[in-house]
């Protein structure tokens, strides 16, 4: 194997806050020979939600009545703080991990204070290792490197957008892992790749990484090189084993799914998605701790025997993973569940589940945040005549990537409305990861609202695409890679994909029975005969340039594999950011005058439905 750089594996971490890793290897005379219970409390995709919200519920099997789901709210940091000390009691022997995306794609509470906050929080609750999510390098490789180090952020203002607790900032209390990210100044890994901890005479090696394509998934991961997460992870692994260490815990950001309808099925009907070519490949591993899809799972793969989890996202769902470790030998028995962060806004719960009592610590610590921005996040921006939820998976709080989603329309009418007069442009087109949020009631919408919706920060551009183009770009929804990213069944139908969300000013149909899931350049689902462009709804020509409005993400980097943004002409940034186009787009409807939901773009008469 050729990698760029591996670290040194042999060696004990010692970083702020950390002591309990091994410092070197023991012999078996010295061990404990009784079997030693260990649990790993794991998280992912947490994105700075340190407050609970309204929107976030999960499906539990009621045990009065198994044919019946019951759903719960779920999340919020301080209940998190909660279940993390009850699962320490339970066992001394425990550690908490991360599979990436803490930050990045935050609310403002956290974005607001550059996600210090949530730096401090998750440091405070006990997180102390985590490999780096794509979102981590949203901001550049040096700002991150200053949330693991510390520091003021340049050009904020101290005390009320950064260094917020005494002026000061101390970064990470736990420490990142990024095995395959190379730093092309250095030719050396951006921080460790591996941590090892000892319990009672038994050692767990953990790597941590993400995915290869984190490039194509995020701006900010310039002059850094992202190597092979199979090659870097038996590497290591290979080299913890010689070491003797007892067992080897992967934390990876990138994922899978299953079509389960309820928490914690560990039937796994329908596993899928690019986590498992990677699993398949590994060797001596006993556990990988996965995120990036935004799922929950808890699978015991049939072909390695590994044990792989996610525990869905924005801190509503905590994965307990329990290893019984024979000292000199390796692991015994491993085993997991996932489990709901309930907090106190449920009203009923099924029975066999308590609501969490937030921690009084980690809550006047989310209260210090949550002040500094409220007075900015509270003010109105406009009022909607009625809910524009954002759709998600049937069972489950992910969202549905295969739909178009209402709030992702007004976000494309407001892209376009964005784009000047002399532009003259034609169409806009977001991805669908675009859509974090959606808004479940009519009435004020608040600058908050708009935040946890768009929190990105991109700029807004337009980019001219022939019609052939844009037939080939919508095809590129149902292809490659954009097929397996959160793949969906139902009714016996395959519903992959990653549909753009379109302004007004793009309507056409589509026929899944075409099948999706083609190569990159072979899809045919698009009923061309049926799509209409501007706000006459003309017939689409092949050869006519069309001007597309789009964000930095989809037009500099052709993001989520929608590569024909690269191949237009007279890219142009229009010097507007995403989350202004959207102030400026709702500030136009007033109390009296509220927001009309949009009609629908997009046909699939084909299709399961999904509303």
């Amino acid at each position: 194997m050729n990698l760029k750089h591996i670290s040194l594996i042999g060696i004990c971490l010692v970083v702020a806050g950390l002591s309990a890793c091994s410092t070197a290897p023991s012999s078996v005379s010295e061990l404990n020979k009784a079997p030693v219970k260990v649990k790993i409390i794991a998280m992912n995709d947490f994105h700075g939600y340190l407050n609970r919200s309204d929107n976030a519920e999960l499906f539990l099997i009621d045990p009065d009545n198994p044919k019946k789901v019951a759903k719960v709210k779920v999340g919020g940091a301080p209940y998190i703080a909660s279940l993390v000390k009850k699962l320490k009691a339970e066992n001394p022997n425990s550690i908490v991990v991360g599979a990436g995306d803490f930050v990045g794609a935050s609310p403002a509470i956290s974005s607001f204070t550059q996600d210090e906050a949530t730096i401090n929080v998750m440091g405070e609750i006990g997180l102390e290792v985590s490999a780096v999510g794509n979102h981590e390098f949203d901001r550049g490789k040096t700002e991150l490197m200053r949330l693991q180090n510390g520091g003021c952020a340049p050009g904020k203002v101290i005390g009320k957008e950064t260094c917020i607790k005494n002026n000061t900032f101390n970064g990470a209390q736990f420490q990142y892992l990024a095995a395959n990210v190379i730093d092309d100044d250095t030719n050396k890994t951006l921080f460790p790749s591996t941590y090892i901890k000892s319990f009672n005479g038994v050692r767990i090696g953990f790597v941590g990484l993400t995915l290869r394509g984190t490039p194509k998934a995020t701006r900010g991961a310039l002059g850094l090189s992202f190597n092979d997460e199979i090659e870097v992870i038996n590497e290591h692994a290979a080299r913890f084993k010689a070491q003797g260490i007892e067992a080897v815990v992967v934390l990876i950001h990138q994922g899978g799914g299953t079509t389960a309808a309820t928490l914690n099925d560990q039937t796994c009907p329908g596993l899928s998605g690019e986590i498992l070519p990677i699993v398949h490949g590994l060797k001596n591993v006993d556990v990988v701790v996965s995120g990036h899809t935004h799922r929950e799972y808890v699978c015991k793969d049939q072909q390695t025997g590994i044990l792989l989890t996610q525990a869905n996202y924005y801190g509503n769902v905590v994965t307990d993973i329990n290893l019984l470790i024979e000292p000199g030998k390796g692991v015994l028995d491993k085993k997991a569940n996932s489990l709901p962060v309930i907090n106190d806004q449920n009203k009923k719960i099924p029975r066999g589940y308590t609501a969490l009592k937030p921690d009084p610590a980690i809550q006047r610590e989310v209260a210090l945040y949550d002040d500094l921005s409220q007075k900015k996040r509270a003010v109105i921006q406009g009022y909607i005549a009625a809910p524009l939820p954002m759709v998600t998976i049937e069972g489950t709080t992910a969202r549905n990537n295969n739909v178009e989603h209402l709030m992702g329309d007004v976000i494309a009418d407001a892209y376009l409305a964005s784009a000047p007069k002399e532009a003259k442009a034609d169409i806009a087109l977001l991805n669908p990861g675009g859509v974090r949020s959606g808004i479940n009631k009519a009435g004020a919408v608040s600058y908050d609202n708009l935040f946890s919706i768009a929190p990105f920060g991109n700029n807004l551009f337009y980019v001219d695409l022939t019609g052939e183009q844009l037939i080939r770009l919508l095809e590129e929804q149902w292809e490659g890679a954009n097929c397996r990213n959160k793949p969906l069944k139902k009714n016996g139908v395959n519903m992959c994909g990653r549909l753009l969300q379109p302004s007004s000013t793009l309507t056409y149909s589509w026929d899944v029975t075409r099948g999706p899931g083609k190569d990159f350049g072979k899809g045919n689902l698009v009923l061309v005969d049926t799509v209409r462009i501007g706000p006459n709804q003309e017939p689409l020509d092949l050869k006519k340039k069309y001007r597309v409005v789009t964000n930095s993400f989809l037009a500099e980097d052709g993001g989520d594999n929608f590569t024909v943004f690269k191949q237009g002409t007279g890219l142009q940034d229009m010097g507007v950011v995403d989350i202004d186009a959207m102030v400026h787009y709702f500030n136009q409807y007033p109390a009296s005058s509220p927001m009309p939901p949009p009609k629908r773009r997009i046909q699939c008469a084909t299709c399961p439905k999904f509303y």
